[in-house]
């Protein structure tokens, strides 16, 4: 295939993975309730933008993801505009494709430990929250025993003191709390059990559904979604700290970033589940296929 087709067909490609996103954007999204009264949203559209930067690489996820953040908020406007978030946007695509790129080639054992290793301290962090919490009397009645009594936070464990903070002076405070309390406890050692339980079952099951690189997909793709999306939420953080929530510069910085990192590490660790059913699909067509050299295939 020419070189000029090539990109074409890769264009095109991405287009129609940037056109189903915008539209399920708008559409459809389903919600974990983790995170808030309202739950943390997941939302599909986010599957199809990341395509283009795990199957072509950091330059087609940045324009994909950066258009799909500014046509999404044409088609869906929530809030004011930010360009700043358009670029943190095209950042992380870029930043995934880059990160998909260095370690498509890595040894895969490697990345199945680290994979294990992140979920097991997940599961280890999601008990120690339980205890935390349970020794400060930290629960979903806090607020209604605790009555018009000012909150004495002096002797309480971080995460007791981190999730008090955080919503105390919300609109609904005991519902808030204890979304935050499932998301720090269940939420977390959910995850965790997950991650060792699907990597058991990969390592069980590999040689009867995948052959070759198939096999390690899932450990590389979480770790390449997650990381990026570490870096970009951390980025959009400060962004909305300086520029859009004066209330969250009173709080320290890591009482309003940890429970946004532990969001997109929950919604990233979803979609990279969906994204390695779909690049198996992508996979097994002949004529895509054809879009990827020799060298960068799947």
């Amino acid at each position: 295939m020419k070189r000029s087709s090539l990109y074409l067909r890769r264009i095109t490609v991405s287009a129609v993975f940037l056109s189903i996103a915008l539209v399920l954007k708008t559409a459809f999204s389903f919600h974990i309730p983790l995170f808030g009264e309202n739950g943390m949203s997941v939302g599909v559209s986010g599957i199809f933008s990341i395509m283009p930067s795990v199957l072509f690489g950091p330059a087609y996820g940045a324009v994909v993801s950066g258009l799909s953040d500014f046509l999404g908020y044409l088609l869906k406007p929530v809030g004011p505009y930010m360009p700043l978030l358009t670029l943190t946007a095209a950042a992380g695509g870029f930043i995934r494709g880059l990160i998909w790129t260095g370690l498509r080639k890595r040894n895969g054992v490697k990345m199945k430990i680290t994979v294990a290793a992140v979920s097991a301290l997940l599961v280890l962090v999601g008990v120690c929250n339980v205890m935390f919490l349970s020794s400060d009397g930290v629960n979903k009645d806090f607020y209604n025993n605790a009555g018009e009594e000012n909150v004495v936070m002096e002797d309480m464990h971080f995460i007791s003191k981190a999730l008090i903070r955080r919503t105390e002076n919300t609109k609904n405070p005991s519902d808030n709390l204890a979304s935050y309390i499932t998301t720090v406890t269940s939420g977390m050692i959910g995850s965790g059990a997950l991650g060792l339980i699907l990597i058991l079952l990969s390592v069980v099951m590999s040689k009867k559904f995948y052959r070759g690189e198939q096999k390690e997909q899932i450990s590389r793709l979480l770790i390449a979604m997650i990381v990026s999306g570490v870096i970009i939420t951390t980025l959009n953080t400060v962004i909305l700290r300086e520029t859009v929530y004066a209330s969250w510069k009173v709080l320290p910085f890591t009482i309003v970033w940890l429970p946004r990192v532990i969001e997109e590490l929950l919604g990233n660790t979803v979609k990279a589940y969906f994204v390695v059913v779909l690049l198996e699909v992508f996979r097994k067509q002949r004529g895509l296929k054809e879009l990827l050299n020799p060298k960068e295939k799947l």
